[in-house]
């Protein structure tokens, strides 16, 4: 069966996707940085915007806590997937 070869997941899936994942988020959160360093869009951290270099340190603080989450999620809706797989795949035979 051609599913068979997609149940099996990499060694360190979760490392894979959260340097993948942190990755994007940097780029994106030094783009929102420098613009609160510029005085252009504040950064809001606690309902608080917060302008200047400040901004940008809260913006570069926020990315590797931001990617945990993304990727524990990511992470856990395809170890779910996988395990649905597995038992199709078993169902099939």
């Amino acid at each position: 069966m051609f599913l068979k070869k997609y149940t099996e997941l990499p060694n360190n899936l979760f490392g894979l996707l959260y340097w993948n994942i942190f990755g994007i988020y940097f780029l994106v959160f030094i783009c929102l940085g420098l613009l609160a360093v510029f005085e252009i869009k504040p950064v809001e951290f606690n309902g608080e915007p917060t302008y200047g270099v400040v901004g940008l340190l809260v913006s570069l603080i926020m990315a590797p806590f931001m990617s945990l989450v993304t990727a524990f999620t990511v992470w856990l809706l395809l170890i779910v997937g996988n395990f649905i797989l597995k038992i199709v795949t078993k169902l099939k035979k």
